[in-house]
């Protein structure tokens, strides 16, 4: 292979293969760095050699450095790189991708490799590096092999001339025969050691393929002993029966043996002794006799088997780059710069434009033709021949049905072949997230605002935080003015509070918790103290380590002052509780009694220490405590007082308890019992006293005058027949009976007069009736008379004090009531009772007046009496009853 031949095919390859626009070759010669070619894009390489100090077409000084270090040296934008900017070749041609990669053979640095791209940054990439240096691993023993034949050749030809010169000296000069003998078998000796020694492999064979000689190079490389592969021939040792791409190369090496002058080089795949395969590149000489017939062939070869592996994995990887680009979820295109015509795309961008396939836009549709707004294409194009690329540009697109959407795109400018490569993406959904991502920050900063949080950003390295107006506010400073470090914060914190914010931050630094929050007391710009809540997280980088702590400050002064005044509160309303002569507990609305109150243990069911903790059906009796829960979840569900009565077994006594049940905390009640035997016994003793009085005075009265109409009924039976004068005596005797026994009957009836009205008026006994009740009920009764009292007929007053006395015992039993009024109004023509609380209430409409209540019974009376009864009560707004009577 000639050297030039090599050198220009090795460029014209390590340029397309590096995308790199020129590149040159420098070898070293005696010694010297030699610029040996010069190739630029598809042009012939020139293969003039220069001096690199002569050279003023490659950067002297990166030469050098690369000669100096002998490591290869990669600029992505060189003109900008400070160690070479003063270059004058970088300086004069603004220079931007640059590689130099020197050439090695044996670790003995044999030249260099110059590439160069002005049209774009960062071309030369590590994968396309690693391929040139695989190149040159190839070409360096290309370029020894090829020096090396050159070498052979330039020495075949002298050794020719010297034979010639010897023949004719020995001709005249038969007495130097010995020396020229021995000069000749010294040069022969040369020539082998020569042939030996080559980095090449040099086989001999003859017109049958066997082989005469091989040389020690090619017995290495094909895995033979001498022995073993001289004499036999070429088809039985390496050439395959099939190469691995399926070509049958058997009838090319017979021909090749028939007429070698026909194939001077040839690339093919040689079979080693075991069983491996490796290229060479053959170059064949045949040799000739006397006569002009081919009696041997010499063939020289180089291993190409990296470089077939390199080309392979080059055309895989294109291959992969090819699917890259066809099945890509970006979209990639290529455009004319002067009209935007698509001159190739990939699937997706066509997707992205509403296509089917690229087939319908390629060489077909205008990029021009898809942007919402022009000016954006005019200045992405401004951008574009500033900078020849440009790299995440967001604008507004057009599909092919109209539908709008937002891309973004990087491209860059071919400016020598007037085009534009990029890629592109759709960012519809990023844009709406950004634009509900702005929406829900300005919320969250107007909700910070409108509940006065402050915020705070610490950097943990600087010790410095960031804050929001709102947090220097908080504490009373100008936002403008107000600077806060690690450091000053801790001053600024309440000596008693401070150890323990630091004790919790620190534990959340070394992530002994996950977040931050305490409460602490803060110094305001006006020295007072005031409470803050701080909570916080700590965020950490890739390796853990912590570097900035964020959270949020919130002014809690006035729940902390509240909470001071409710523990006082609580305090205060323990004492109460412990100075209500009453038994008092808490019970959960699963009727356990969780708190329980009481002076006298007399006063217990059981002891405090046998009911804490325990539920009522563990306390009472299964009835009993049915009742009692219904009772709890009652005032639980409609948050309404309840006050009750009941009974219970004390001490082998009977025990009249009223029991006022009022919501508590969540799911709680209070429960507290007064005893009302004594006004329950009084009751019944009153009740019984007036029975007894009645029977006497009935027995006294009425029987008396009745069993003396009987007598004389029998008198004058007796004498009707025989003296009507006698019975007449006894008739007019039983009238006057009679007319007794009505009389005591009225006064009887009078008698039955209640008690509190035959000791005054009919207001005077309400107050006396409101009293009584007052000391049974925690309700507050509230008595007024309105007008000048004056009496009423007995019957009247009697009905009027049943009807309030009714409405007094509903009102306390059932309302649930806070408050209970009682008014008497006295006017000219009539008498006005009303009895208004402020209880639970009830629907009047849904309650006939013989379902409860008593309302029959105050309706008869009214009724009897000739008064207006009036019911008004709605759920929850309390019951008014009213009583209008006349005063005739």
């Amino acid at each position: 292979m000639h050297l030039d031949q090599l050198i220009a095919t090795l460029m014209q390859v390590v340029i397309e293969s590096a995308g790199a626009e020129t590149g040159a070759l420098v070898l070293l010669e005696e010694d010297q760095l030699t610029v040996v070619t010069q190739c630029s894009g598809n042009r012939p390489c020139d293969l003039e050699k220069l001096a690199v100090a002569d050279c003023a077409t490659i950067p002297v000084s990166v030469i050098h450095s690369v000669e100096r270090t002998q490591e290869t040296l990669v600029l992505d934008d060189a003109v900008n790189e400070s160690s070479f900017s003063t270059d004058p070749y970088i300086q004069k041609q603004q220079a931007r991708s640059l590689l130099c990669l020197p050439i090695h053979n044996q670790s003995q640095l044999i030249g260099i490799l110059y590439l160069e791209n002005n049209l774009n940054a960062g071309v030369f990439t590590n994968d396309r590096l690693q391929v040139l240096k695989l190149l040159m691993i190839q070409a360096a023993i290309s370029l020894e092999n090829a020096q090396l034949y050159a070498q052979l050749a330039d020495y075949t030809k002298t050794l020719e001339r010297k034979v010639e010169a010897q023949t004719q000296a020995l001709q005249q000069e038969i007495a130097e025969r010995q020396q020229t003998e021995a000069a000749l078998r010294q040069s022969e000796a040369n020539y082998r050691n020569l042939l030996q020694t080559a980095n090449s492999v040099i086989i001999r064979y003859d017109t049958q393929g066997r082989i005469h000689y091989i040389n020690d190079y090619g017995v290495k490389l094909l895995g033979y002993e001498e022995h073993e592969i001289v004499g036999r021939t070429l088809f039985e040792t390496i050439i395959p029966d099939i190469e691995t791409s399926g070509r049958d190369v058997k009838p090319l090496v017979h021909d090749l043996l028939r007429n070698p002058q026909l194939y001077p080089q040839g690339e093919g795949e040689n079979l080693c002794r075991d069983g491996r395969r490796v290229w060479v590149v053959w170059s064949n000489q045949a040799i000739f006799n006397e006569q002009g017939e081919v009696v041997e062939i010499l063939s020289v070869g180089n291993n190409t088997t990296q470089r077939r592996q390199a080309e392979e994995a080059l055309q895989r990887s294109e291959a992969k780059f090819r699917n890259i680009f066809e099945n890509s979820q970006v979209g990639i295109f290529r455009t004319r710069l002067s009209d935007g015509l698509l001159l190739d795309a990939n699937q997706r961008y066509a997707n992205l434009l509403g296509f089917d396939s690229p087939e319908e836009m390629i060489g077909l549709e205008h990029a021009t033709d898809y942007y919402v707004n022009p000016s954006d294409r005019q200045q992405f194009l401004e951008l574009l021949k500033r900078d020849r690329e440009v790299r995440s540009y967001e604008a507004q697109g057009r599909k092919r049905d109209g539908t709008l959407f937002w891309v973004l795109f990087s491209a860059y400018l071919n400016a020598s072949d007037e085009y534009i490569e990029g890629v592109i993406t759709d960012i519809s959904d990023r844009k709406r997230a950004e634009v509900a991502l702005q929406t829900s920050e300005e919320r969250l900063r107007l909700a910070l605002t409108a509940s006065n949080k402050g915020l705070y950003d610490l950097n943990i390295k600087t010790e410095e935080v960031v804050i929001n107006p709102e947090y220097a506010l908080m504490l009373g400073y100008d936002p403008a003015t107000f600077h806060v470090t690690k450091s000053t914060w801790i001053e600024s914190l309440h000596p008693d509070d401070r150890e323990s914010v630091v004790t919790a931050y620190n534990a959340c630094i070394t992530g002994e918790v996950p977040n931050f929050q305490v409460e602490f007391r803060h110094r305001t710009q006006d020295g007072q103290w005031k409470w803050i809540l701080s909570v916080g997280k700590i965020v950490r980088n890739e390796f853990g380590e912590p570097i900035r702590g964020m959270g949020v400050y919130t002014d809690i002064d006035d729940r902390k002052q509240a909470e001071i005044a409710l523990q006082a509160s609580e305090a205060e309303l323990r004492a109460l509780f412990s100075a209500i002569p009453d038994p008092l507990f808490v019970v959960t609305a699963e009727g356990q009694v969780i708190e329980a109150v009481a002076i006298s243990p007399d006063q217990l069911y059981r002891p405090i220490e046998e009911q804490l903790g325990k539920t009522l059906h563990q306390i009472f009796e299964q009835e009993q405590a049915d009742e009692f829960l219904n009772y709890v979840q009652q005032v639980l569900r409609t948050q309404q007082m309840l006050t009750v009565e009941y009974s219970l077994w004390i001490a082998g006594r009977e025990i009249w308890l009223s029991a006022r049940i009022a919501p508590f905390r969540q799911g709680q009640v209070i429960w507290l019992a007064r005893d009302i035997t004594a006004h329950k016994q009084a009751e019944q003793a009153s009740i019984l006293e007036e029975r007894n009085r009645m029977a006497r005075e009935i027995h006294d009265t009425l029987a008396q005058a009745f069993t003396g109409i009987l007598i004389q009924v029998d008198a004058a039976t007796q004498v009707l027949v025989d003296d009507a004068e006698a019975t007449l005596a006894h008739l007019d005797t039983i009238e006057e009976l009679a007319r007794t026994g009505l009389t005591e009957a009225r006064r009887s009836v009078t008698a039955l007069r209640p008690q509190l009205l035959e000791e005054g008026d009919l207001s005077t006994a309400f107050e006396r009736l409101v009293n009584q009740m007052r000391v049974a009920t925690y309700t507050a009764l509230i008595y007024s008379v309105e007008g000048i009292a004056y009496a009423l007929p007995a019957e009247v007053e009697n009905h009027l004090l049943r009807i309030g006395q009714e409405a007094l015992t509903n009102a306390i039993k059932y309302a649930s009531a806070n408050e209970i009024r009682i008014e008497l109004v006295y006017e000219d023509a009539q008498c006005r009772l009303q009895v208004k609380d402020d209880g639970q209430g009830f629907g009047v409409v849904g309650i006939p007046m013989s379902g409860g209540f008593g309302l029959l019974g105050m309706s008869e009376r009214a009724e009897r009496i000739g008064a207006q009864l009036a019911i008004e009560s709605q759920p929850g707004q309390g019951t008014e009853i009213i009583v209008i009577v006349n005063r005739g």
